[in-house]
């Protein structure tokens, strides 16, 4: 990181932007350039998960190449010419969620996250074209641009 003034290396730090972050960007190899798409996601236990249809692009980069990149931002504001935040970056490996439990438990997190008026229990046929992707974080760095008070 260039600017070693700004980089955070507590855990609890990283975790809590995952926590408070509204979404997160991915970013898939597609071999030629990196494919980016936002998520709503959730943060359970050290890993990341979203949900999606159990179809579509960002499933066959996957499939062709589970690494990704991600970043997530909180606290966003503009200071005069400055931009202040707290920012985390990382890797990790994305891998489709089998487990119908564990798929049962992400999904739960995230309809508490976002207040989603979800049904639970999961119907079995919602259940079956609702797809979970855990990112298992691989490494991640932390951002804070504080302003002067904040440094004080």
């Amino acid at each position: 990181m260039r600017r070693k003034d700004r980089e955070i290396t507590d855990q609890s730090f990283m975790h809590d932007v995952l926590r408070e972050a509204d979404v997160v960007s991915l970013a898939f190899n597609t071999g030629e350039f990196p494919y980016v798409l936002q998520f709503n996601f959730v943060l359970y236990g050290d890993s990341i998960f979203i949900h999606c249809a159990p179809e579509g692009r960002k499933l066959d980069l996957i499939e062709h190449d589970s690494r990704v990149g991600f970043y997530a931002a909180v606290d966003i504001r503009v200071e005069k010419t400055t931009t202040r935040y707290r920012s985390v970056c990382g890797t990790g490996l994305a891998t489709l969620v089998e487990d119908d439990t564990l798929k049962i438990e992400v999904l739960k997190a995230l309809a508490a996250k976002y207040n989603a008026p979800c049904t639970f229990p999961v119907p079995e046929r919602t259940l079956a074209v609702t797809w979970v992707v855990r990112v298992s974080i691989e490494s991640i760095t932390g951002k804070h641009s504080r302003s002067s008070e904040e440094k004080g």
